[in-house]
């Protein structure tokens, strides 16, 4: 048997009708009592009939693990609906593919201090290799220690998925988990078994100048790039730089930092996108949205429409020569028509480069992916899991 998924989105906005809708495709790819995965994305329009909702749900894939949150926009087949009333549903037959379902309080993190500790709350050992697909919501529980602690207990195995966005404070999110719905926490699941899954992190930036060595730091600020002040290695960076990507660095100017130094030469993928706070004229030094080490490479970046649709066609291009069974796409809120002119931006590039490939997802608060074998918490980004099966 192979693996096999559908996806489907709708706009309907009652519930029994958009129910309807999203579970009719289905089983023209895959057959509902087979199915071994399914993730739901709900718009809080729908919040007071999401308990029929997963109901209807579960009784029509009863043998799912289903997996889903409330959110601000929807992303399914190949559409991205942002404002309005949507559904969406990703459904996945995954023979000989092994799906744990887990849930992680706030207690339970910080209880958890060893890989013996983890192996129990998720169902799989570090051995395992397994993918985690998660989703959070952010107001009772330090998602950047989960990222830390699976980085640190689970090396290698990468995190995909994001932050719930349908709710602004604690208590207006929903989390489903083997359907149950909870409102706090970490929900997820692990996929290990005869599944290979590429992760693509398209973080929407284009290098600009050359790479420097922090050769001067402490906490979050750069004192000196490369033996000179921060501040003046960077003027002499724009300087260069022609009048539009001038014009745009003053705009929307970012730090990358490499994560693999081990590697020859740097292109994308290596750069972990950092915000740049602020600059002290007096010292030359810059502040960032994270860890100044010392020795760590690291290159300034610009951001736009064009950057990040440039970044989006360059990644996916290298997944192309393999044919993909299904994706699930998790795009920042700030993307979408906050980015582009029209909709569908980027459910619509992985499309045209990687066919009709059946994919679901959502618009997040902070996306889930990994950057040089380690899992951060993104911003402006689309992460991406592409599913294959792994041969025999």
């Amino acid at each position: 048997m192979t693996i096999r998924f559908a996806s489907s989105v709708t706009t309907a906005a009652r519930a029994d009708r958009a129910v309807d809708e999203i579970l009719r495709p289905i089983d023209s790819r895959v057959t509902p009592g087979m199915v071994d995965l399914a993730l739901l994305f709900v718009t809080p329009h729908f919040e007071d009939d999401l308990p029929e909702i997963v109901d209807r749900v579960l009784s029509t894939l009863p043998s799912a693990v289903l997996l889903g949150c409330t959110a601000e926009g929807t992303i399914g087949f190949d559409q991205e609906v942002e404002r309005t009333p949507s559904l969406s549903l990703l459904a996945a037959s995954l023979p000989e593919v092994s799906v744990r379902p887990f849930h992680i309080r706030q207690n339970q993190l910080e209880s958890a201090r060893t890989e013996f500790d983890w192996e129990p709350l998720v169902g799989v050992s570090p051995e395992s290799g397994a993918t985690f697909i998660s989703l959070a919501d952010p107001f009772r529980v330090d998602v950047a220690e989960f990222i830390e602690q699976i980085n640190q207990f689970f090396p290698g195995s990468p995190v995909v998925g994001g932050i719930a966005s349908g709710g602004h404070a604690p208590g207006e999110n929903r989390l489903i988990v083997a359907g149950e719905l909870v409102e706090e926490g970490i929900v997820g699941v692990t996929l290990s078994g005869r599944l290979d899954v590429s992760t693509v992190v398209s973080q929407g930036c284009r290098p600009i100048g050359r790479p420097f060595v922090i050769t001067k730091g402490e906490r979050n600020v750069i004192q000196q790039l490369g033996g000179r002040p921060a501040l003046e290695q960077l003027h002499d960076v724009i300087v260069q730089l022609p009048k539009e990507d001038d014009e745009l660095a003053r705009q929307a100017l970012f730090l990358g930092r490499v994560i693999d130094e081990r590697k020859a030469a740097f292109g994308r993928g290596d750069f972990l996108i950092q915000n740049i706070l602020g600059a002290d004229r007096a010292s030359g030094a810059l502040g960032i949205a994270g860890h100044a080490k010392v020795g760590a490479t690291v290159q300034f970046h610009v951001r736009d429409a064009a950057s990040a649709d440039e970044d989006l066609r360059a990644m996916l291009a290298t997944e192309k020569e393999r044919e993909v069974a299904g994706a699930m796409l998790f795009s920042c809120n700030g993307r979408g028509t906050n980015m582009w002119p029209k909709a569908g931006h980027d459910v619509g590039v992985l499309r045209e480069l990687l066919g009709p490939v059946p994919v679901a997802g959502f618009f997040c608060g902070g996306e889930f992916g990994p950057v040089g074998q380690r899992n951060f918490i993104h911003g402006f980004t689309a992460s991406i899991a592409l599913f294959r099966e792994r041969n025999a």
